[in-house]
């Protein structure tokens, strides 16, 4: 069975595709799903973040190396390194840099690149679920809640550095990026997240039809 890899660059991405997507996929049929970050520093045995390009693209090609597998990558456009191919700050040619780091590939159907708009706490603000668990002041809630009535599409909360979801949340209450993150996915859980983020549903089904595709 083909195995797909997703090359995240942290934790809560990790938690992302383990508790969220995995499981998804699973009722489909598909499960053999592993999310793995990426490898900064072999010798000193250090992952997670996307410090450069370079280190992107070796642990992409590592892992496609391996055969028998479907590589994705789950990383956020919010301070994405300006070496990525076709690297621009406007949110809108995003599928651009996708499309640029696909073809420096060669465009092998075995690598679907995903950069996430614009980063995956934006995925959180899909409905509210989850944020009581983590906030005990009512008017934080009501602050998120706020967010949330503001942008029927979580995935247009911007990317300016004082505006992007995780600064929003650290501004509102004392966020803690894994902890929090775990909890508040699962209680979002993946059928919001889907119905609200048209661009993180559109990759999702397009991993599922080219999964479907290589299984024949």
């Amino acid at each position: 069975m083909v195995r797909l890899v997703f090359i995240v660059e942290g934790d809560t991405e990790i938690l992302l595709v383990e508790k969220l997507i995995a499981p998804y996929l699973a009722k489909l049929g598909f499960s053999n799903v592993h999310a793995q970050t990426i490898t900064t520093n072999r010798k000193q045995h250090k992952k997670g973040g996307v410090s450069s390009y370079g280190l992107f693209k070796n642990e992409v090609k590592r892992t496609l190396a391996q055969g028998n597998v479907l590589v994705t990558t789950l990383i956020d456009f919010f301070r994405l390194p300006p070496n990525f191919p076709a690297y621009t700050k406007d949110a809108s040619r995003v599928s651009q840099i996708e499309d640029a780091i696909h073809a420096d590939f060669n465009k092998d159907v075995n690598f679907i690149p995903y950069i996430q708009l614009h980063e995956i706490e934006a995925l959180m603000f899909s409905n509210i679920d989850g944020f009581d668990l983590v906030i005990d002041d009512p008017m934080a809630l009501q602050k998120i809640s706020d967010i949330i009535e503001q942008y029927p599409n979580p995935e247009d909360i911007n990317n300016l550095p004082e505006t992007a979801p995780s600064k929003r949340l650290e501004r509102i209450y004392n966020y803690d990026k894994t902890g929090d993150g775990e909890m508040i996915f699962e209680m979002v859980g993946m059928e919001a997240i889907l119905e609200k983020c048209p661009r993180f549903a559109h990759w999702i089904s397009r991993l599922i039809k080219t999964l479907k595709g290589l299984k024949q």
